[in-house]
């Protein structure tokens, strides 16, 4: 485990606080001494020695730093060992930038002790920047309409890219030799891919809290809609959300709405399936759940802590695992009639009755069509995160009018509508070679899929059919 404590050192006739790593028991190094391994005056010193004689130990302190890097374990605790590291290196009073949602830098970090009256607290520079490389700004006419009063004449603003794009920047006032750029080029690029992993680590807890809280869920329809969705609003620290799910010719229903009354009662945005809007305020996801049904989902900030460019990613990914999740519960959330203010429970499992009604329509109008049922073996409980790419993947191999949805039994089933008895043979073999190849690359344990026909006139009950698939794909106990 690494933390961080801060140390003095003397630079520049001024006293400067500096980063110190300390392992587990005491074994670490400082930043101010990268590249010899002792804490001693004598290291720091010649460390701090910006002669050409000491270039070795400086290259030295660089590549140890890169890989201390990695420890981070947070990006605020990333973009302060760089400013550390610019100071100690090449004695540079170096500033920190994080991009807002409103494409705004605010500033994050700098020098204690560092005079601040000559910098903005806010950069309107993202049309200016590359994500290739560095910007330099030397006109003085630009550096004052960006706010920035120096009388060292050039501004050189260093990106920290990560997901594409710019996330934070390093911005450094005067004249800057081309090989001391370089490095810090290098640096501000290794930063990035650090700023990957910890998004790729948030990413995974909050799928991971997400799926306990799924595979926890105990009680009726609406009270696991409560426990889920609560989850992922305490995840982001939001102070409020919505989400509504609509079916065509049906009025919208809303299965959770926390935050005031009248925010809940403000019309439902407007936003297509895939889309997704982020403002500092409020973000809304919009998601296609298969069988002709969308959904909306908001949050909103509180006033006191407006969503961040790391907080909206974070909640795309929280937002797909419910979209999801919400793929197989979209049936009952179109219960008709329903008061879209108020949260009701289904009185039976919803895609069996689905399937019902369909199946009685397809009786009534003569029409032919089947059943696939994708199954994991011996899983009594099925783990929420594997059940979520099984749902995405047999989503993918059927048409947008198919009915797709997961029974109360934790298996995943589809109602292929108006299809000959090819066809859903055709679709089975297609959804089986996909579940095989997951299963290949170890993304999902293997799965069965077994299918049934429901022939025009003899459309069977929904658990019959069920049944019949079951025993097609081999399973015994059916």
């Amino acid at each position: 485990m690494t933390y961080f404590r801060r140390v003095e050192s003397v630079k520049g006739g001024r006293s400067w606080p500096s980063l110190c790593s300390v392992e587990a028991g005491g074994v670490g190094f400082c930043l101010s001494a990268l590249g010899t391994g002792s804490y001693s005056e004598t290291e720091r010193r010649r460390v701090r020695e910006n002669d050409e004689g000491d270039r070795p130990g400086r290259l030295s302190a660089v590549m140890r730093f890169l890989a201390h890097m990695r420890e981070s374990a947070s990006e605020q605790e990333l973009v302060e060992a760089l400013i550390q590291a610019a100071a100690v290196w090449y004695d540079l009073d170096a500033r920190a930038y994080r991009r807002e949602l409103n494409g705004r830098f605010v500033l994050e970090a700098w020098l204690p002790g560092a005079d601040m009256t000559n910098a903005p607290h806010e950069l309107d520079v993202l049309p200016l920047l590359s994500a290739d490389g560095p910007t330099h700004i030397s006109a003085i006419a630009e550096l004052e309409q960006l706010g920035w009063q120096s009388e060292q004449g050039e501004l050189l603003l260093l990106p920290i890219v990560s997901g594409d794009q710019v996330r934070r920047l390093i911005a450094v006032t005067g004249v800057i030799e081309r090989e001391i750029e370089s490095t810090l080029i290098l640096v501000c690029r290794s930063a990035g891919t650090v700023l990957d992993q910890l998004e790729a680590h948030r990413a995974q807890e909050i799928e991971a809290r997400l799926a306990a809280r799924m595979t926890a869920m105990r009680g009726n329809f609406q009270a696991c809609v409560r426990a889920v969705i609560g989850e992922y609003v305490a995840v982001m620290d939001a102070a409020g959300a919505r989400v509504v799910v609509r079916r065509q010719m049906e009025r919208p229903v809303t299965l959770y709405s926390t935050g005031g009354e009248a925010w809940a009662t403000e019309p439902i945005p407007s936003i297509d399936p895939g889309a997704a809007e982020f403002h500092m305020d409020r973000m809304v996801f919009g998601f296609g759940l298969g069988n002709e049904a969308t959904a909306v989902i908001e949050l909103l900030a509180s006033p006191d802590r407006p969503f961040s460019l790391g907080r909206a990613r974070t909640a795309r990914v929280g937002a797909e695992v419910l979209r999801t999740w919400l793929s197989g519960l979209s049936v009952g959330a179109s219960q008709r009639g329903a008061d879209p203010r108020v949260q009701q429970a289904p009185a039976s499992p919803p895609f069996e009755e689905a399937m019902k009604e369909e199946l009685s329509r397809a009786t009534r109008l003569s029409l032919s069509g089947g059943v696939l049922v994708a199954s994991v073996p011996g899983a009594k409980i099925p783990d929420p995160r594997v059940m979520s790419v099984i749902i995405q993947t047999v989503r993918g191999e059927l048409r947008s009018s198919d009915l797709l949805g997961q029974l109360s039994t934790g298996e995943i089933a589809a109602v292929l509508v108006r299809t000959s008895a090819e066809g859903v043979a055709i679709a089975a073999v297609r959804v089986r070679q996909r579940l095989d190849a997951l299963a290949r690359q170890r993304r999902v344990p293997p799965v069965v899929v077994g299918h049934a026909l429901y022939p025009a006139g003899v459309g069977g009950s929904p658990v019959a059919l069920v049944a019949r698939a079951r025993r097609e794909a081999g399973l015994l106990f059916s």
